[in-house]
């Protein structure tokens, strides 16, 4: 059963329209993730489904006694308000009426929520927190209604890892249905059932989760790629007859010239897409950075103690750890925004840093997109050999030149961070320093910064709440601990959880005094390698996924047929979903018996 069901809606933001004649259906419990570009209109999406905003044109319906539950991008801070007040302060308040049992209910869910998620002390003034205690409460008030739809947007920017993983816990396994703006690909996979896709205008809606989605795309580009390929053929041999002239051809001519003018303009249906970002960067010099038994403490409170290490070329560090620990600390002292208390920081003469931090601060609003590129760089070296002009670099980067005179204020969040992005990396740094830099950026620019870093032969110190982004491009971690300590972790951040899980597992059976027998019997489960049975399973499961996803796509074509008998377009669309689950436990399968194969 529909629960909001949006109808030829219209929309637009400044002149921009964003939406045109958009029909869609949510349905009760459904649990989806909105993916699109910075820009394309996601956050007025949410927007329109809370009743924020009004369609321009249309109509929006919701089911009577909809219960609503937002959690905004950036949610308010409002001075002299505690933690408790927040839950039920007059702003962005969930489209709910509570008697006062209910009122007692919600505040008890609410203190547990923020008791889960680090936040013990319901007393404390809004102001006083850190932007990743600011996000944690505003998703523990989001969370505590009973609510039929939840709208998130970007729920995990700036939260730690930790807290990312309790998120994803809690939606998967929540009745509740749920719109969700992330870049966190990984939770797109594990949670979400559908995706829409906002582009051209318009929202499409793609069955199944992100890995799915992404899957059909590339069938449908493939598609689409081959359609194209049959067209050049047939028309270049079309053009050839044309050519030939009047003598060389039969009469019936007017036909073909018009089926030869309509594939002339039936060219591919192209979409701008991010080029790669610039492969330029400077020498680094054999001292890369030297950092020497550095402190720092706030009001008392030590952040980093006594840390200290030595950077070689083209070493990668992950950095992870509770929200304010301390990680942007330690990136402002390395890049010499923060002094130490105790201790130095000594950089290399060749070392250049870029330092994409989290707010992009010290800018003047009223900027023009060009001017604020133009202020780093005239000129962009794109290669050893090449540069091109600032409008050019610009242009790459999906930055049109009706943006060029838009002031910076203008820009949404996810804009402004790809502007600052490709403004840094302008500067060809050999070092760079990023703090969160997956947040409010699309999973298109995302995926282009990950290329860019697997090619980038400098140092790079990352801190991030993205599992993905920490596993391909990190070789080793420095975890904080919340009280001023770091320690060094070689292996990337799914091989930490594992140590910490083993770690934690090693504890709990030595608190409970297992004898010796008890542990055999656990190493013996433990022991790797493969059975007979399970090497011949190994060897037979690639051929049998690879026949599942050739029938998936046979089946996703007989769907785009116009005629089907309603028994069976049931029968197919049971067979496609059993099917898919098919596959996808194969799947899985498979990669745990390739894990145990290696070892």
């Amino acid at each position: 059963m529909n629960i909001v069901s949006l109808t030829d809606v219209d929309k637009s933001v400044g002149s921009g329209l964003l939406f045109e004649e958009v029909s869609l259906g949510i349905e009760e419990g459904e649990k989806i993730g909105l993916v699109g570009r910075n820009g394309s209109g996601k956050s007025t999406f949410l927007r329109l489904l809370t009743g924020e905003l009004e369609p321009d044109e249309g109509a929006i319906t919701r089911s009577r006694g909809l219960r609503l539950s937002p959690l905004a991008q950036r949610p308010p801070v409002i001075a002299g308000l505690t933690v408790d007040d927040y839950l039920f302060a007059e702003t962005e308040l969930p489209s709910e009426e509570i008697d006062a049992a209910e009122q007692a209910a919600t505040l008890q869910r609410y203190r547990v929520i923020c008791t889960q998620l680090g936040m013990d002390d319901p007393s404390a003034r809004l102001e006083t927190l850190s932007g990743g205690m600011l996000k944690k409460i505003a998703i523990a008030r989001c969370l505590a209604f009973d609510a039929d739809l939840r709208t998130l947007d970007e729920p995990t920017n700036h939260l730690d890892l930790d807290s990312v993983i309790w998120l994803e816990q809690r939606l998967k396994t929540s009745t509740d249905g749920f719109v969700m703006v992330t870049h966190d690909r990984e939770m797109l996979d594990a949670v979400c059932t559908t995706i829409f896709e906002v582009a051209d205008r318009t929202i499409y809606r793609h069955p199944g989760n992100y890995s799915t989605y992404l899957r059909r795309k590339a069938d449908r580009q493939d598609e689409r790629d081959s359609a194209e390929q049959r067209r050049v053929t047939i028309l270049r041999r079309e053009l050839e007859w044309l050519q030939r002239g009047p003598k060389a051809r039969t009469g019936k001519d007017k036909g073909r010239k018009d089926r030869i003018d309509a594939m002339l303009e039936a060219g591919p249906e192209s979409e701008a897409s991010m080029q790669s970002l610039p492969a330029a960067e400077r020498r680094l010099g054999k001292k890369v950075l030297e950092i020497d038994a550095i402190s720092k403490s706030y009001d008392g409170s030590p952040v980093v103690s006594d840390f200290t290490y030595e950077f070689t070329p083209g070493e990668r560090l992950g950095v992870i750890g509770p929200n304010g620990c301390g990680k942007t600390t330690l990136l402002d002292m390395i890049a010499g925004r923060v002094e130490p208390d105790t201790g130095a920081v000594s950089r290399g003469e060749t070392t250049a840093f870029a330092y994409f931090d989290q707010t992009g601060r010290r800018i003047d609003a009223s900027k023009t997109v060009l001017d604020y590129l133009k202020d780093e760089a005239e000129r962009v070296r794109v290669s050893q050999e090449t540069t091109i002009s600032a409008e050019q670099f610009l242009e790459r980067f999906l930055f049109p030149r009706s943006m060029f005179a838009q002031p910076l204020e203008r820009l949404s969040g996810g804009e402004f961070r790809r502007l600052y992005l490709v403004r840094l990396l302008a500067t060809a740094p050999n070092f760079l320093l990023l703090d969160e830099p997956t947040n409010d950026l699309d999973i298109e620019t995302l995926r282009v910064l990950e290329q860019y870093l697997e090619d980038f032969s400098g140092c790079v110190l990352l801190v991030s709440h993205d599992r993905a982004l920490l596993n391909r491009l990190t070789d080793s971690l420095l975890v904080f601990d919340g009280t001023g300590g770091v320690r060094s972790f070689v292996g990337d951040y799914d091989a930490y959880r594992e140590s910490l899980a083993q770690s934690q597992a090693a504890n709990r059976d030595q608190g409970a005094g297992r004898s010796g027998s008890g542990r055999k019997a656990v190493d013996r489960e433990k022991k790797p390698g493969l059975s007979f049975r399970e090497a011949q399973e190994y060897e037979r499961l690639p051929d049998e996924v690879a026949s599942g996803d050739e029938e998936l796509k046979a089946l996703e074509a007989k769907f785009g047929e116009s005629t089907h008998d309603p028994a069976e377009l049931e029968a197919m669309t049971k067979r496609y979903h059993a099917l898919r689950e098919e596959v996808e436990r194969k799947t899985a399968r498979w990669e745990e018996l390739a894990e145990r194969a290696e070892e």
